[in-house]
């Protein structure tokens, strides 16, 4: 009888550790935590001249050390901090802009932590999928997170705190209704426009159709033609599944046509 039941736990222990892992480094806390270890990093580092570690900063927020510990991957894979050896990290500039500015104007300081965000394939992810949408539900956002980052459903918590985090710093809002709707992603134009990158994540405004989609998205290119001649331009479309049909392809067709004129012109 005692053996039978040492094989049960056995298989029991080997159930629950044969989970699969998310490719991409996942949040077990919030954003009002998240933040408070971002902020945690920019005071214990000295404003980012000290090389820091976890307890390090779980003293300097009143974290519990194994919370800081079990975010540093998706902080680090987020680039809000780095790791210049094992164990010891050191927050970024943006990182540290926040944590000084916060304390001022923290809506404007949030403005530091979206530049990187932005960047982040949750960043990415998110705005694409607001490219040829107005609203996504949160179950919605979260199977398209979960899916690019291999999640499984026991992930689900942890993608909800990313949803929470975006929201937080304004790349997302979520309306009375519940759904949520694309937030302030300026940061990411101007990245675009400083070096030169094609326009396939982010236009001007939320589309409500196709049409408005290549309307924008042609006045987009354009005007980056006529600024940078002889450059090369990609353009992604990311349409849902519901959007492929004949009649929005002929559209992408006459508006491609329709480009290569005017450019001409």
């Amino acid at each position: 009888m005692a053996d039978e039941i040492a094989v049960r736990n056995d298989a029991s222990v080997k159930n629950r550790g044969s989970k699969l892992s998310a490719e991409k480094a996942l949040p077990s806390v919030g954003a009002e935590q998240l933040v408070r270890i971002i902020k945690g990093y920019a005071v214990a580092s000295n404003g980012g001249q000290d090389q820091v570690n976890y307890k390090d900063v779980a003293s300097a927020t009143g974290l519990n050390p194994t919370v800081v510990s079990a975010n540093n991957s998706f902080l680090t894979e987020s680039g809000v901090i780095t790791s210049p050896k094992y164990g010891f990290y050191v927050p970024s500039e943006e990182a540290v802009r926040f944590a000084r500015e916060s304390a001022w104007d923290e809506e404007n300081a949030k403005t530091h932590l979206r530049k990187i965000v932005l960047a982040t394939w949750y960043g990415q992810v998110t705005v694409q999928n607001f490219v040829t949408r107005s609203t996504l539900s949160e179950d919605e956002l979260r199977r398209v997170l979960g899916i690019k980052c291999g999640a499984s459903e026991s992930d689900a918590k942890a993608l909800n705190y990313i949803i929470d985090f975006l929201v937080y710093l304004g790349v997302v809002s979520e309306g009375e209704d519940g759904l949520l709707r694309r937030g302030n992603t300026d940061e990411l134009g101007k990245q675009m426009a400083i070096h030169g990158a094609a326009p396939n994540v982010v236009l001007p405004a939320p589309a409500q159709s196709p049409d408005e989609i290549l309307s924008v998205t042609r006045d987009g290119i354009r005007e980056r033609a006529n600024a940078h001649p002889g450059v090369s331009i990609a353009l992604n479309l990311n349409l849902s599944i519901d959007e492929l049909t004949p009649e929005n392809a002929q559209r992408i067709r006459d508006w491609v046509a329709l480009l290569n004129q005017q450019n001409e012109a």
